[in-house]
């Protein structure tokens, strides 16, 4: 199936353009879409958990306080947001522009000092996230596609063909080292991670799969 995916454009540039970190700026004014100006003004922050302005109580969510969705309703709409219509062609994926977000190692818990997974991610000029997650213990990579929502800067995302599995962040989040994530499992559960960005190395032979991690999970 023809898929958004950063990889058509993966050789356009050097190696390292894909580990570059975007400035806020630079990331808010990458859009080619009409998106409200109020809420464009300013970065918002996404946090999650205990003191974070993203909080569960009595199975509804609250941003700064605010009521804003029950549970469920929450995790759907973080589905929606992750889901993303196919291109129309081979063609249209291809002419895709992309930015670079970043490269991250993936941490599950505070007790994760050493993860295995590499996230790889770029966003093009409507809003679609593309990446890649590269675990280097099995030597496997995962496609992940998402959305960003240019009402909220909300970003959501999927990896894999797992249906069930949904991180959630923000843009300006994603322009920072450490990222925080809410995980969604279904509607059943969610659980706090963290992205960690990470240096481009020296020496490109030690891209953490590079070109052919990308390649694999377009």
């Amino acid at each position: 199936m023809c898929r958004w995916h950063y990889y058509h454009r993966f050789n356009y540039y050097p190696w390292n353009y894909w580990w570059r970190r975007p400035t806020w700026a630079v990331a808010a004014g990458w859009f080619a879409w009409t998106a409200p100006q109020t809420v464009w003004e300013q970065p918002i922050y996404y946090d999650y958990g205990s003191g974070g302005n993203v909080t569960y109580q009595d199975n509804r969510v609250y941003i700064n306080d605010e009521p804003v969705a029950t549970a469920d309703e929450f995790a759907q709409s973080a589905a929606a947001l992750a889901t993303v219509v196919p291109p129309e062609s081979d063609e249209a994926a291809e002419e895709a522009e992309w930015l670079p977000l970043g490269t991250f190692a993936l941490s599950t818990d505070e007790d994760d000092v050493d993860p295995t997974r590499v996230v790889q991610l770029a966003v093009d000029k409507s809003g679609i996230i593309s990446g890649t997650v590269y675990n280097r213990e099995t030597d496997k990579s995962l496609a992940v596609q998402g959305r960003v929502d240019k009402n909220t800067q909300r970003v959501a995302m999927r990896f894999g063909d797992n249906d069930e599995i949904v991180a959630e962040t923000g843009l300006y989040n994603l322009t920072e080292d450490n990222v925080p994530l809410l995980v969604h499992f279904g509607s059943e559960r969610v659980e706090n991670y963290v992205l960690v960005r990470l240096d481009a190395p020296e020496d490109e032979d030690d891209t953490t799969g590079g070109e052919d991690s990308a390649a694999e999970a377009k």
